[in-house]
């Protein structure tokens, strides 16, 4: 059936999911800057709804609780970093460059979302109520799926002639994961911080040497 606009009523909730979409969308937006400023336990709801401005209960009614928000927070924030890094190292030229690119995206990314860093280590989810639970174990399964993704990228773009048996792999990449958590709270306490660019080709000539000691074939 057709209106006297001309619009069917297959339309209308198409148009209806594609409004959901947007406001959810600004919903996660909003919730990352809050909770990357004032840390899990320092927001609220209503200052979500407030920043956003909608109803506290429509936030309820998309994502259930602030736990269940945190995470939809989280599952964003993964996808697009782990996104953007895998697109870098896949763009690559050669191995050594993939490993550069790899590292500069990561920082890149951090740098372009501010308060994305906080989101995904967010200390006030390591406490011992009950309740975060699924959101601390949400937070422990974005540093498995970096440390995975880094594992692979290490394996792909090993030197020539280089090879490395599971566990190396393993050493590896928990080694870089920890390196680069460190390494990013310690850009965000500095005023003035150094680029992407030289926290990358430092790291990545670092672990390029350190990769040429693994054993031949």
């Amino acid at each position: 059936m057709t209106s006297t606009t001309g619009q069917t009523a297959a339309d209308v909730p198409v148009k209806r999911r594609r409004n959901r979409a947007a406001r959810e969308r600004e919903i996660l937006e909003a919730a990352e800057r809050i909770f990357g400023e004032r840390g899990y336990q320092g927001t609220s709801m209503d200052d979500v709804a407030a920043e956003v401005g909608v109803s506290k209960p429509l936030i309820y009614q998309y994502y259930g609780s602030k736990d269940g928000l945190f995470l939809a927070c989280l599952a964003r924030l993964r996808t697009q970093l782990l996104e953007t890094v895998a697109d870098a190292v896949m763009a690559a030229h050669d191995p050594e460059d993939a490993l550069y690119a790899g590292f500069v995206a990561w920082f890149q990314f951090l740098d372009d979302h501010p308060q994305a860093w906080s989101v995904l280590i967010d200390e006030g989810m390591l406490s011992t109520n009950p309740a975060a639970g699924p959101a601390t174990a949400a937070t422990d399964e974005v540093r498995a799926a970096f440390i995975e993704l880094i594992s692979t990228m290490v394996r792909m773009n090993l030197p020539p002639g280089r090879t490395a048996d599971d566990e190396e792999i393993e050493i590896v990449a928990q080694s870089i994961s920890g390196a680069t958590e460190r390494l990013a709270i310690w850009r965000s306490r500095t005023p003035t911080p150094p680029t992407p660019e030289k926290v990358a080709r430092t790291l990545q000539n670092l672990l390029w040497q350190g990769l040429n000691t693994l054993r031949t074939t």
